[in-house]
């Protein structure tokens, strides 16, 4: 009966898909089609009825105290002192804002390629770097060889053979490059929708970086960075089980692109700046030239005006490391 049933349905819904595909006004097309298609397969797959949460408070407990092991849940970052604050969890949203030209991509990357290394499936939308280009990135982090030489060649055979090895150490990973030079919320959604169900599951979706089209008025591209951030946080996010990370542009005053339903969205904001000609005095060179700031964070701590975690960026390699943690002067 479950099986005739299940056929109905799923004939039923199709039907719906069929009458969307011919009505020319229908919008979100793609995203109503998933979203049919899943009510049946969500349906269908589960047997029983939902417990209440009393009913099942002693058996989720009780696997929260078997997985304790002493560190936060998800996946860890590359620096450690981030993981202090933040991990990179399923269902929630980190956005990173830098200036421009400041070195969002790279940290995104470094993170990407981290994640590789601990097992995790990643899928990597960029709207700025073709994948030509992403891949000499890439290999410039992995082999410590110049991007410039990467990309024009000027290498020895001998590096060649470590471009060689990066390359092999990728092509098994669970990863994916797409270069989408103007987002859409659909097509995202589609291609998530997509890689999630090759990799089975998709772990960590990065977003590079958050931006309207450009060809709209102020209030509209508030409004589209609103509605392209929410579609990250909850409808592949949230509803999918999916981390996600995200980049966004600051503005010359410090704010966070040109939407603050961004912020309103995110689970945490971390800010990534150059530090000051009077930081790089007092930290030391061994402190690095870059500082990260956990501005807001719903999950943990945050930090309060002049803290921050001291990072080394070299951008010849691509390469972001955390570097020797300053030590924070005591006010008199």
């Amino acid at each position: 009966m479950l099986d005739a049933a299940f056929r109905r349905d799923t004939f039923q819904k199709l039907r719906e898909c069929q009458a969307l595909c011919f009505d020319r006004e229908a919008e979100n097309v793609q995203q109503r089609i998933y979203t049919l298609i899943d009510d049946v397969m969500t349906e269908f797959s589960v047997g029983d009825e939902l417990p209440i949460f009393g009913e099942i408070a002693d058996q989720v407990w009780s696997e929260i105290v078997a997985h304790q092991d002493g560190h936060e849940s998800g996946s860890p970052f590359k620096f450690p002192t981030l993981n202090e604050f933040v991990t990179i969890e399923p269902g929630e949203l980190v956005v990173l804002g830098a200036p421009a030209k400041g070195a969002k991509s790279m940290f995104m990357l470094n993170t990407a390629v981290d994640l590789l290394r601990q097992g995790k499936s990643v899928m990597y939308i960029d709207s700025e770097l073709s994948t030509r280009l992403f891949m000499c990135r890439l290999v410039s982090l992995l082999t410590g060889i110049e991007f410039v030489r990467v990309r024009s060649g000027r290498y020895s055979p001998e590096e060649a053979e470590k471009i060689r090895q990066a390359i092999e150490w990728v092509k098994p990973k669970r990863f994916v490059h797409i270069y989408m030079p103007i987002f859409d919320r659909q097509a995202i959604y589609a291609a998530v929708k997509k890689i999630s169900h090759r990799f089975d599951p998709l772990d960590v979706l990065i977003v590079d970086y958050l931006k309207s089209t450009g060809d709209t008025d102020a209030y509209a591209t508030y409004a589209e960075l609103g509605k392209l951030t929410d579609t990250i946080k909850n409808d592949i996010a949230g509803a999918m089980g999916i981390a996600a990370l995200a980049a966004a542009q600051l503005t010359e005053t410090g704010r966070l692109a040109d939407s603050a339903k961004i912020a309103r969205n995110a689970s945490t904001i971390l800010l990534l700046v150059d530090k000051t000609p009077q930081e790089l005095e007092n930290d030391g060179p061994e402190c690095g030239n870059k500082k990260l700031v956990v501005s807001k964070n719903r999950n943990g701590m945050q930090h309060v005006d002049g803290e921050y975690i001291d990072l080394q960026f070299d951008g010849n390699i691509c390469r972001l490391r955390e570097a020797k943690q300053h030590v924070a002067e005591e006010p008199y």
